[in-house]
């Protein structure tokens, strides 16, 4: 600043402007909670979606996430989180979940097929023993169980024995 009297005197004094911005960047478009079954075969799926954008009344630095879209998650539920910065480090966040269900069922292999024996001698009944069949899964197979084993007795006439894998 100058000021000048009537005597042509000058003085001069100085001051400083500072313009703080204090607006956050304003993210939109940020997608909903998204649930998808895992991929064939997989224990995990590879998940798509629309990226969000962000604006600010200045400029935005950066829109950074802790994971991209086309990203393989595992199986359960994932938190996405991006986070706008502008210049003068306002941030502004927005979240989703994903949620990855395991839906493809076990598979059963090698189940033996009908057996026919006969009575053990002298009782009304017969041990029967088979090869035991195997399970896998996209995922962990917790347990494959019978409601009755190789080697178990069996009585006269049909049984059926039945394998379920979990």
């Amino acid at each position: 600043f100058y000021v000048t009297d009537a005597s042509s005197n000058i003085d001069s004094a100085m001051s400083i402007v500072t313009v703080i911005d204090t607006l956050i960047p304003a993210i939109s478009g940020c997608p909903t909670n998204i649930s998808v079954s895992t991929d064939a075969n997989s224990c995990g799926a590879v998940v798509t979606w629309i990226a969000p954008t962000a604006a600010d009344n200045c400029m935005v630095d950066s829109l950074v996430s802790n994971f991209t879209s086309g990203s393989a998650f595992p199986l359960g539920v994932t938190t996405i989180t991006y986070i706008s910065y502008d210049p003068s480090m306002n941030t502004d966040t927005c979240s989703f979940t994903i949620t990855v269900t395991d839906t493809e069922d076990p598979v059963i292999s090698g189940t033996p097929t009908p057996i026919a024996v006969n009575n053990d001698a002298g009782n009304c009944s017969a041990i029967v023993n088979w090869t035991l069949p195997t399970a896998a899964d996209n995922c962990t197979l917790d347990s494959l169980v019978s409601n009755f084993n190789s080697g178990d007795v069996f009585p006269v006439g049909t049984t059926t024995v039945t394998y379920i894998a979990y």
